[in-house]
């Protein structure tokens, strides 16, 4: 992430949170009987902290990390409300690390920087669940200024976790939504 986003991200935030009591991410509801509750669980570009919530109030230890300091401001706000223990860590995804086969599940929504996906891979313990949406080239219809840095291509998901036990997906050249989503399990 670079100055000129964490600026970004930490000027959206800065005149308050602009989504008091967001719901936790659809996906996080939709295969809820696969959240078991056990192991840490990794919410990557957590924001303001819905998923983290969720997660943590399904039994996960919960570590959510973002760029945006003002983001994670209120993120901690609603967590403490919930008195929930959520481990919360301002970093810079391009220089994040945890050990290998640190996390049970991960969880990425609406963030894409396709260098991560290495070490998502290797952060995610064997038997590990991977839940990951966000948006594809499909969105550029209703905002055709978005970077195609940021969009996947059909497809690209499933490849880039071709080895995993696809679970759930829309990841497909007919997909018209635009939003994409994976749901898999690394081998054991």
């Amino acid at each position: 992430m670079t100055s000129a986003d964490r600026e970004r991200w930490d000027r959206k935030y800065a005149a308050g949170n602009p989504s008091p009591a967001p719901a936790p991410n659809p996906l996080l509801a939709r295969f809820a009987h696969l959240l078991d509750g056990r192991g840490v669980a990794l919410d990557v570009a957590c924001g303001i902290g819905q998923n983290a919530i969720a997660l943590a109030a399904r039994g996960y230890r919960v570590l959510g990390v973002d760029g945006s300091r003002r983001a994670l401001e209120h993120a901690r706000a609603a967590i403490a409300e919930r008195g929930l223990a959520v481990q919360l860590v301002h970093a810079d995804l391009d220089t994040f690390a945890l050990a290998p086969d640190a996390c049970a599940l991960i969880a990425v929504f609406r963030y894409l920087d396709r260098r991560l996906f290495v070490r998502l891979r290797e952060w995610l313990a064997p038997g590990g669940l991977l839940l990951y949406e966000t948006f594809n080239v499909n969105q550029r219809r209703v905002a055709p200024q978005m970077n195609p840095d940021y969009l996947l291509a059909p497809g690209e998901l499933a490849r880039a976790f071709e080895d995993f036990q696809t679970i759930g997906t829309n990841d497909a050249p007919a997909n018209t939504s635009a939003l994409t989503y994976w749901v898999g399990r690394r081998p054991r």
